[in-house]
């Protein structure tokens, strides 16, 4: 086992809900009352939440007082210089000082590694980024988590699951010193498997977007589990339900009990 506080559990595994979707969507639908689906969601008992740094100071006494850990994102990503609007274009920037991420004594930090941009040098600095907080955290005994990604625009959307994209982008997000990487889940045990196999760190999967059924969501959860990897970091497949708590707590049955999708959900 790792020593990772995030991984320290019974099973090995974590269940991070992911709701640090306010730096680029805003208040968007299903999150336009923060503090409401933030309760909705500490009401499940996830492992952790992954937030933004100042929505974790804002709400830290409530946060503390459920017993949840906290993941931070460091760096912003959004995708138009409109508030919550989706212009297609690619605003990235490092967001938040080391110092600040430390001081609200996170399990883990989290950046994203966008690939298929075509302009280059934001991909330079997007490396570097996550280079240099590599170096920050290290001595820390908090992981670096990488999100590696292809949302550029040489890479069509139905690549962005292939499993020699995710492959090379898992390998090249740990070689950059991603501690542990939050991926992009293939869709199958026979694919994902070996990703999660060949790679010398955790691996845990996403969400994106919500879509499909939760049901559907769930059994990709058991797959990604059945394929080794360590756990989830997803948002929107959760919290835009009507029963976050609900679907946290079927979550939490696959992940850490290995329940059957049948035995803990029915749609």
């Amino acid at each position: 086992m790792d020593d990772y506080d995030l991984l320290d559990t019974a099973s090995g595994n974590a269940l991070v809900t992911a709701i640090d979707h306010g730096l680029s969507l805003g208040a968007t639908e299903g999150f336009r009352d923060p503090e409401a689906t933030l309760r909705s969601v500490l009401d499940g008992d996830p492992d952790a939440i992954l937030v933004g740094p100042h929505f974790a100071r804002r709400y830290r006494e409530l946060i503390a007082n459920a017993g949840v850990d906290v993941v931070v994102t460091a760096d912003i990503v959004t995708n138009s210089t409109r508030p919550g609007f989706d212009d297609g274009h690619d605003v990235w920037t490092p967001g938040f000082d080391p110092e600040l991420l430390l001081e609200l004594e996170p399990v883990g930090v989290k950046v994203v590694l966008v690939f298929g941009r075509d302009d280059r040098q934001l991909f330079r600095r997007n490396l570097s980024y996550i280079a240099e907080m590599a170096e920050q955290l290290r001595g820390t005994d908090v992981p670096l988590v990488v999100e590696p990604v292809m949302w550029g625009e040489r890479v069509p959307a139905e690549l962005e699951t292939h499993p020699e994209y995710v492959a090379r982008a898992a390998r090249m997000a740990w070689e950059y010193g991603a501690d542990i990487l939050k991926l992009p889940y293939t869709g199958d045990v026979e694919t994902f498997e070996p990703i999660v196999e060949h790679s010398p760190v955790p691996v845990m999967i996403l969400g994106g977007p919500k879509s499909g059924t939760t049901a559907a969501m769930l059994t990709d959860v058991d797959g990604a589990i059945a394929s080794g990897a360590r756990g989830i970091m997803i948002g929107r497949s959760i919290w835009k339900t009507e029963d976050p708590t609900a679907v946290i707590s079927a979550l939490d049955r696959i992940i850490h009990e290995r329940a059957s999708v049948d035995a803990v959900w029915s749609e």
